[in-house]
């Protein structure tokens, strides 16, 4: 991993692949000679795939807002920014920054620059070869496929740019590309990319941080899913689960997969370490604020939603309910007159028994300042309940029971029985995600996905979970706001707009 990690700093000399500007699709190339200068060797290569795991490393941050911030489970905490609580109020806006699509984009360039590129140094480096080439190509693609289909997700039609900035004579204002488009381009490249995968690296932080064959059939199951592909997503997590490389780890050591990460269940997760200066702001936005000078220091931005932790206390033997999924704190400053609920998972070292009051009481140390918790794209459970949610949709409602029981068992709480009625076993499914990926960036596409299904069928069911626990007000501009199905989809950032007339703007965001 050191070797990996040092041949990061080769990318200093790459100026050429970095744009100082927000607005990424309007790009304008550095000196190709720049470029072709510096492709000479394997170990280029190496350095521009582990500076496409850097910019998507750069992306956590935003990643976990886009997934959670207009979900139902977190609550603003005392300083929120304004923009951020915006979001949260349903208020959006495209001047807000959450809108910027620059960071994914320039993942996907650097993806881009590789796949070029690649298959040149080939030519060059006697000790580089075509399987070499093609390995690394895969990573490529991976994080490229990755990339997009966050960008569906959230944008919905975005440009699919499918060549690296290199010179004059390239397009640098593309037009918006439908989401269709972008999903058959994902799945064709998933399936180029899932053949020059590994199964393993030989490495631990390597089969958990990089592109593997399982991360590629992850991938390939959350996207079939989401585009109502049940059968090809069954056949994607069955890769995965036939593969014995992964499964559900002890409910006693169910923390584990967040402090020190990289368990059994994982299949792929953003490395960060604090001693390579390798950290991300999750700590800081998720940790408590006493405002009274005294430890824990974060900034208070988000907590768990004190209603979601009753649903949660519902059944006092879930093994990740208190003070592992959340953790009840009141400690100093206004925290004296009030309870709050902490995002343990990516705050504290372990998943302790006990209420941390104040400023590390008895000692006791509420977390790690500098955050270097990995963020997890998926995770073996994961797997169990996407293969479980496409079961419903094709009858298999037994199997469908079986496969979400597992993750039911593992936190010991009552299996959920059979029962025929396909809409009671998809809001089981959705409820246990909500319980087992809290904060995990993944609730707003759970929510939109469970929305779109079937021609909008269960669109009033999606609005309902939103509006509830809000004030008689709130209730009514959520109900108003997402009957529409285009606002549940962000604006594109206003920048891009002005300095692109080829983009077209989100409908319902014209004229706001």
């Amino acid at each position: 991993m050191r070797r990996w990690i040092r041949h990061m700093t080769m990318l200093l000399f790459m100026g050429n692949l970095v744009c100082g500007c927000s607005e990424w699709l309007h790009l304008e190339p550095e000196s190709e000679l720049i470029r072709e200068e510096f492709w000479q060797t394997g170990d280029d290569v190496q350095a521009v795939v582990a500076g496409t795991y850097k910019e998507l490393a750069g992306t956590v941050e935003r990643l976990f807002k886009w997934g959670e911030l207009r979900g139902d489970l977190l609550v603003p905490g005392s300083n929120i920014s304004s923009m951020d609580r915006r979001i949260m109020d349903g208020f959006i806006y495209p001047e807000n920054e959450l809108n910027r699509w620059d960071k994914l984009y320039r993942t996907i360039n650097f993806a881009n620059t590789v796949l070029k590129f690649s298959p040149v140094v080939v030519e060059r480096d006697q000790t580089f070869n075509e399987n070499e080439s093609r390995a690394f190509e895969a990573e490529a693609l991976f994080l490229r496929s990755l990339s997009y289909f966050y960008l569906v997700r959230i944008f919905r039609d975005v440009p699919l740019v499918l060549e690296a900035s290199e010179n004059d004579a390239q397009d640098y204002y593309p037009v918006v590309s439908p989401e269709q488009e972008i999903f058959q381009q994902i799945i064709d490249d998933l399936n180029t990319a899932v053949k020059g995968l590994p199964t393993s690296y030989g490495k631990l932080a390597y089969d958990k941080g990089r592109a593997t064959k399982s991360a590629a059939y992850a991938l390939m199951a959350d996207v079939n899913l989401y585009y109502e592909n049940y059968q090809a997503c069954i056949d994607a997590c069955d890769q995965i689960i036939h593969s014995g490389l992964f499964g559900l780890i002890d409910g006693e050591d169910w923390f584990m997969n967040f402090f020190p990460g990289n368990s059994n269940e994982s299949i792929f997760e953003i490395q960060f370490n604090k001693d390579l200066d390798q950290t991300n702001m999750l700590y800081q936005m998720l940790a408590p604020y006493p405002r009274d000078g005294t430890y824990p220091d974060g900034n208070d931005e988000f907590r768990v939603s004190p209603y979601f932790v009753k649903e949660f206390e519902k059944n006092p033997s879930d093994r990740r309910a208190g003070n592992r999924t959340y953790l009840a704190f009141s400690g100093g400053g206004w925290y004296r007159f009030a309870t709050s609920y902490v995002l343990w998972k990516f705050v504290g070292t372990e998943g302790t028994p006990s209420i941390v009051t104040g400023a590390a009481a008895s000692g006791y140390r509420i977390g790690n300042k500098e955050s270097d918790a990995n963020w997890i794209v998926y995770r073996y459970p994961d797997i169990l309940l996407m293969k479980a949610e496409a079961l419903v949709q094709l009858g298999g409602f037994q199997e469908a029971a079986n496969l979400l029981n597992q993750v039911r068992n593992r936190a010991l709480i009552p299996p959920a029985a059979e029962t025929g009625n396909k809409n009671y076993l998809e809001d089981l499914i959705l409820e246990e995600r909500a319980r087992e990926f809290c904060g995990e960036g993944k609730r707003w596409f759970d929510l939109i996905r469970f929305g779109r299904r079937d021609n909008y069928a269960r669109m009033d069911r999606l609005i309902e979970i939103l509006a509830e626990n809000k004030s008689y007000e709130e209730a009514q501009i959520i109900r108003s706001k997402y009957s529409n199905p285009d606002s549940w989809y962000l604006p594109i950032h206003q920048d891009e707009i002005d300095q692109n007339n080829m983009l077209e703007q989100n409908p319902y965001y014209i004229n706001q």
